[in-house]
């Protein structure tokens, strides 16, 4: 075995045992509105949640149709006429359409109705925007009704900035616990 053998073998060994020593490296962990595909279920064409939260809400969702409440994610925008979103995402929000409704709030001087784009809890998959039959959730509607007695039951919560009475009070915005 040649000397340019020999050395390129203990350069190779060497390499091999520095790498042992090394911390493992650490897994590339999601931003808020870029969560791959993989860890989200589509509730329907409007709703992907994380999927450990996916039979909860089916089934909070189902508990209410029993009691009459046509509660579901919401399918349409609620926008300016001809002030249209590129789609509608009423769980979880990608971060460009976290972008669209930030600049589209504070273009009315409405702010607080977006978060700022990367910290959205629908960035996470963990919020719901919800409808019922009569279209909009507002605070006496039958389905705000309904989530407030029941969305406790399968780990859901209407955030204190977002009641009533708050400055960006949102009866249709909840959180997975």
């Amino acid at each position: 075995m040649g000397a340019r053998t020999r050395l390129a073998l203990l350069v190779a060994a060497i390499g091999l045992v520095v790498s042992a020593c090394l911390p493992p490296a650490r897994p590339q962990l999601p931003e808020n509105g870029r969560l791959p595909d993989r860890i989200l279920a589509t509730i329907s064409s409007s709703c992907r949640v994380q999927d450990i939260l996916a039979d909860r809400l089916r089934d909070m969702i189902a508990d209410a149709s029993s009691h009459g409440i046509q509660l579901r994610p919401e399918t349409r925008s609620y926008t300016i006429p001809g002030i249209v979103p590129p789609r509608i995402e009423s769980c979880y929000r990608s971060y460009e359409m976290q972008v669209w409704w930030r600049d589209y709030y504070c273009f009315f001087g409405q702010c607080g109705y977006a978060a700022v784009p990367g910290t959205s809890i629908h960035g996470w998959g963990r919020a719901i925007d919800f409808e019922d039959q009569h279209g909009f959730l507002t605070f006496t509607s039958p389905g705000f009704v309904y989530l407030a007695w029941n969305a406790h039951r399968y780990g859901f919560h209407h955030p204190a900035w977002a009641a009533e009475g708050q400055p960006n009070a949102e009866a249709w915005h909840w959180e997975a616990n």
